[in-house]
């Protein structure tokens, strides 16, 4: 049941919860590079997101969603405005609790450990638990997302798909609170794509995983997330924040044609082709 009523919701702005504290805020960051020639990626981005929470980010071609994510792991320091997680103001690298998966898996990837010691690498914070306990982790991770078998195999002797599923059990393993995934299926082909956002899915919701999910592909945005952030051209700020009350778990065929989605697709792609066309500002039609 996909409730008509849903449809509206591609217009409502949802707002996190006031009674919880945000997890992740980023409150008016800005960012430009250059020197002589200066050029403002950035121009004010604030939002907060809460425990729990799914969420995507979409905007035209070039507008910064990348220079946005390394903002808020800590790996980029804003020339102004605050990233803060977990209350505490994120500066001078990727703190504790948050995890970071890049879209060049195969570059991120060590390409001298096996699958198995890449997972356990990104475990290397958690100091609560035996070494032995740590690779029993990495092990069932590692099965969870379907290389059951691969574990002592090298990146480079698996698919390019298989070294995503390497990347994203890596994120997982470091049991972070917070995931940022910065377009990590853009280079895996459709069928895979389907299956990896599934597992995605799943994951986190089994390891209780907030994420936020820069990508380009309006479609995967709509199906994974509970809200969109839809950002302008350059310099790039939130222009909408966009519901998605589509019921879960989904399903790739159920709810790509369901009439909700694709009202909130609609919305979503005809608000960045119409920012495509009316200049840097993207301002909402």
């Amino acid at each position: 049941m996909w409730m008509e009523g849903a449809m509206a919701a591609g217009s409502v702005t949802n707002l996190p919860n006031p009674n919880r504290p945000p997890l992740l805020a980023a409150d008016t960051v800005t960012k430009s590079f250059g020197t002589t020639s200066i050029t403002e990626v950035l121009g004010g981005v604030s939002f907060s997101v809460t425990e729990g929470e799914f969420v995507s980010v979409v905007g035209p071609s070039g507008c910064g969603k990348t220079t946005l994510l390394l903002a808020l792991s800590g790996l980029l320091r804003p020339d102004g405005g605050d990233v803060s997680f977990a209350g505490a103001s994120v500066r001078g690298g990727t703190p504790p609790g948050l995890a970071i998966v890049f879209q060049d898996y195969s570059r991120s990837l060590l390409p001298w450990k096996t699958n198995l010691g890449n997972v356990l690498f990104g475990m290397r914070r958690v100091n609560d638990v035996s070494a032995a306990q740590k690779t029993e982790r990495a092990m069932a991770l590692l099965d969870s997302v379907g290389l059951n078998g691969f574990e002592r195999h090298y990146p480079w002797q698996v698919s390019g798909g298989m070294q995503q599923r390497v990347a994203i059990a890596r994120g997982i393993a470091s049991q972070s609170r917070l995931l940022l995934l910065d377009e990590p299926l853009a280079a895996v082909d459709a069928q895979t794509r389907a299956e990896m956002q599934d597992l995605l899915l799943g994951i986190a919701k089994q390891y209780g995983q907030t994420c936020v999910l820069v990508t380009h592909d309006v479609e995967e945005a709509v199906y994974m997330g509970d809200r969109i952030l839809v950002l302008s051209n350059r310099p790039a700020r939130v222009v909408r924040e966009i519901a998605v009350a589509l019921p879960r778990p989904r399903d790739q065929i159920e709810t790509r044609e369901s009439a909700p989605f694709l009202a909130i697709r609609h919305e979503v792609l005809s608000l960045i082709r119409s920012m495509r066309r009316g200049g840097a500002t993207g301002a909402a039609p």
